[in-house]
């Protein structure tokens, strides 16, 4: 059987501000194994305490294993701590420092490897922003620019569409070819990607939204993979 590579980007809210807990449940949906494992990497706020121990109060009492990984201590143990788990939660904060640290250490590779093998990787903000080709970022000085990803998923994106001035900055920078066409995820909005494709968007709010932005006008993501699927 042919596996379901899957990433869930979430545009902002979530467990790390008591927010929208039925965002979190849209990813256990998404593992659907019994005695699943579930992983938080806090390394984009430097491994901050305070994500943690939020990450456990949300998903401890729940009928899952969960675990977390200190990456800025060290990163020994942590392919193996990564290559074990059914999914991993990828916390918000600077992206420019998490993919730094991602390339310095070269881990990149790992999370392409256990990728393709079916771990889910999930996050949030910059937990998202990571997988794609390139993203709108405020995490490298003022004001906002474009970044590269990893490249697991093609094109462009950003969280918190919501703010309506990193809107405009978004769309600005596709207009101007500065960020190719690309995803815009509202906060306490999930999206599903299977096999480097949108297939599922979830919504915790009322109003909001994701879209798929090119250089002439946004869609409605939902109804973009609707008119895509037929």
């Amino acid at each position: 059987m042919k596996i379901k590579k899957k990433i869930i980007t979430i545009g902002g809210g979530g467990f790390t501000h008591n927010q929208d807990n039925d965002q979190d449940q849209f990813i256990l949906n998404h593992i659907n194994k019994k005695n699943s494992s579930l992983g938080f990497l806090p390394i984009a706020s430097n491994d901050d305490s305070n994500k943690t121990k939020l990450f456990y109060k949300r998903f401890e009492d729940l009928d899952l294993n969960v675990s977390h990984f200190n990456l800025v201590s060290s990163v020994k143990g942590f392919e193996n701590w990564l290559s074990n788990l059914d999914a991993v939660y990828v916390g918000g904060g600077n992206t420019k420092f998490m993919l730094k640290y991602w390339k310095e250490n070269n881990l990149i590779g790992l999370f392409k490897e256990v990728y393709n093998s079916g771990t889910i990787l999930s996050g949030i903000s910059a937990g998202a922003a990571c997988w794609f080709d390139c993203f709108l970022t405020d995490s490298d000085g003022p004001g906002f620019k474009s970044m590269n990803g990893i490249g697991l998923l093609t094109g462009s994106f950003t969280p918190h569409y919501s703010d309506s001035k990193r809107a405009e900055k978004y769309r600005e920078n596709i207009k101007n070819k500065t960020l190719p066409d690309g995803i815009a995820v509202d906060d306490g909005v999930a999206v599903l990607f299977i096999d480097g494709k949108p297939t599922e968007v979830y919504s915790s709010r009322k109003g909001h939204n994701a879209y798929f932005v090119n250089q002439n006008k946004q869609f409605n993501l939902k109804e973009y993979i609707k008119i895509n699927n037929e």
